[in-house]
């Protein structure tokens, strides 16, 4: 499942919302679409930030991934 919230403002408003983002992560009370993001505590994360641009526009991404604890177990994993 895909969650997404869209936001418009100027450069202030994007920083406050950044800060907003992570005193919320490391409150544990963010949230996307109404869904609670939990960061696990006991697997490493991966995360990386990703710079593209063209002649139309700009686009910085931060993208953070890790297992879903839900997720059924697959024979590559059962052999580790």
């Amino acid at each position: 499942m895909d969650y997404s919230e869209k936001y418009v403002g100027s450069k202030a408003e994007f920083m406050k919302f950044m800060q907003e983002v992570m005193m919320r992560m490391a409150s544990r009370s963010l949230t996307v679409e109404d869904g609670v993001i939990e960061f696990p505590e006991d697997v490493e994360l991966e995360y990386k930030i990703k710079y593209d641009e063209d002649e139309e526009e700009r686009k910085l991404s931060i993208k953070v991934c890790w297992p879903n604890p839900d997720a059924p177990v697959t024979e590559e994993d059962a052999e580790e």
